[in-house]
């Protein structure tokens, strides 16, 4: 038999069996965020000392998902500082690993953190994707001031919010410049760009792979078409 119809039907395997399994696997997607906390480290008190607020709310409690936080940098000279603090699912320490699960409906994790006035504040979200059936699971970042209340922004104190629907909806926000510190109301608005959010390299390789699995059912069709033609028996003229 022809040498291409083994190597087509390995290849019609292989792609079926992705198919079978990719579904039932559960992948956490990647992002980098990048947000310049350099107008932050030149504040007196108050408003200054700042923290950082991660928050998880449980949608319709019928799936669960989880957020995990790691490689904090902090830019040169900034660090974490304090005790964290933290409501329902929420653990881990802004130096190493924060993991946050909707376990309760509200999930919450707030430390003390000194910025950088050289460098941003940048660290790794890895989230998983379970859509809940009509209201999404939510994860919104801020930044508290001293009074612990966030910092204004374009859309309440949120600079980062990402509904967990399918696809992600992944939305940014900078600081509101008509607004003075809650903790300082007598300040001048402190000035912050919306975060920039750049997928880490293992998450566009499953959106790449994604896109692949949409196109495999033609190209699965055509191949299996070859197939038949090359195992049909020649007609003799």
């Amino acid at each position: 038999m022809h040498r291409s119809f083994f190597h087509l039907l390995g290849l019609a395997y292989l792609v079926t069996l992705a198919l079978v399994l990719v579904p039932a696997t559960s992948h956490a997607i990647s992002f980098k965020v990048t947000v310049d906390t350099r107008p932050l480290a030149g504040q007196t008190t108050p408003p200054a000392p700042f923290s950082l607020e991660f928050q998880l709310n449980d949608g319709d409690g019928t799936v669960n998902n989880t957020v995990t936080l790691s490689n904090f940098n902090f830019g040169a000279g900034g660090s974490a500082s304090g005790s964290p603090a933290t409501t329902g699912g929420a653990s881990g320490n802004l130096a190493s690993t924060v993991t946050l699960t909707d376990s309760s409906f509200f999930n919450e994790f707030i430390q003390g953190f000194t910025p950088s006035s050289t460098g941003p504040l940048s660290f790794l979200i890895d989230l998983t994707t379970n859509v809940e059936p009509t209201t999404p699971d939510a994860f919104s970042f801020a930044i508290f001031d001293s009074s612990k209340t966030g910092l204004p922004t374009s859309f309440f104190d949120v600079f980062l919010q990402i509904d967990i629907t399918n696809p992600l909806t992944i939305t940014t926000y900078a600081s509101d410049l008509a607004a003075s510190p809650p903790g300082c109301p007598t300040c001048p608005p402190i000035e912050i760009d919306a975060p920039v959010i750049s997928p880490e390299p293992s998450t566009l390789f499953l959106f790449g792979f994604g896109v692949m699995l949409l196109l495999t059912p033609r190209w699965l069709r055509q191949k299996t078409k070859e197939i038949k033609q090359l195992a049909a028996p020649s007609q003799s003229p």
